[in-house]
């Protein structure tokens, strides 16, 4: 019977590699199957760390059998959708005229907000909302509270970093959307340490929830869902608050 149950097993780890399923993930029954990731980058339009980081992830999910959409900013593109490595990737333009990049990531939401809850009813359900970069933060924070799923962030760089010493109107805005994201999100996601000591020092989020996962590593990919996984199970206890929303309710 060992000998049956061996050969069983084999069968089995070699169904799961032709798929490109870790068996690690198959522990998780929380696994997601409908993902959207939002991002104002993405490739071919755009070449930067934060473009190939996204394209990666959503083929990585979609290896993995996660049914992986992603919203992205292309006005030369809107309105069309691609198969590109796996992922539906559905292209937003913004037909507001703004001079400001605050204004102009406020009004892209808006249409991002839409985009989502097309998806939203076309699939039947998504499972959780993964945005990147604090322009895409606000249509994942309405989104989170609108269709009550699970929101994950990716903080690249922080306000306080981009233009220190700097206070005015703007600095200002996004710093708050920077917070409130870091504490309305279920879970964080930077790709090194120095970012999450920067995060917990200027936001203050709940630091069981900060998750330094390294894109360069093999392991990446299955490490997200991981955390997606975790998220899914976890997600219904509330948000942990900080000390400082405390006092600002």
């Amino acid at each position: 019977m060992s000998g049956l149950n061996q050969a069983n097993q084999k069968i089995i780890e070699k169904i799961l590699k032709q798929l490109r399923i870790s068996p690690s993930d198959v522990a998780y029954e929380k696994k997601p199957k409908n993902v959207v990731l939002i991002t104002a980058e993405y490739l071919p339009r755009d070449l930067t760390p934060i473009s190939l980081q996204c394209k990666n992830l959503a083929e990585g999910l979609a290896h993995r059998g996660i049914n992986t959409h992603v919203v992205s900013f292309d006005p030369w593109k809107e309105g069309q959708t691609a198969n590109i490595g796996g992922a539906e990737v559905h292209y937003v333009g913004n037909s507001v005229k703004s001079y400001s990049p605050l204004t102009w990531a406020i009004t892209l939401n808006m249409e991002i907000g839409r985009v989502v809850a097309d998806i939203y009813h076309s699939e039947g359900n998504i499972d959780l909302i993964h945005t990147h970069e604090w322009q895409m933060f606000p249509a994942g924070i309405t989104l989170q509270s609108a269709l009550k799923k699970p929101l994950i962030s990716s903080y690249y760089t922080l306000q306080e970093q981009r233009t220190p010493g700097i206070n005015n109107g703007f600095t200002e805005s996004v710093k708050q959307i920077e917070w409130r994201a870091s504490q309305t999100s279920n879970s964080i996601h930077v790709n090194e340490d120095w970012m999450k000591s920067a995060l917990l020092q200027f936001y203050s989020p709940a630091e069981s929830k900060v998750n330094v996962l390294k894109p360069d590593t093999s392991s990446w990919a299955r490490d997200v869902v991981r955390d997606y996984s975790w998220v899914l199970k976890n997600w219904d206890a509330p948000v942990e608050i900080s000390e400082k929303e405390k006092k600002d309710d």
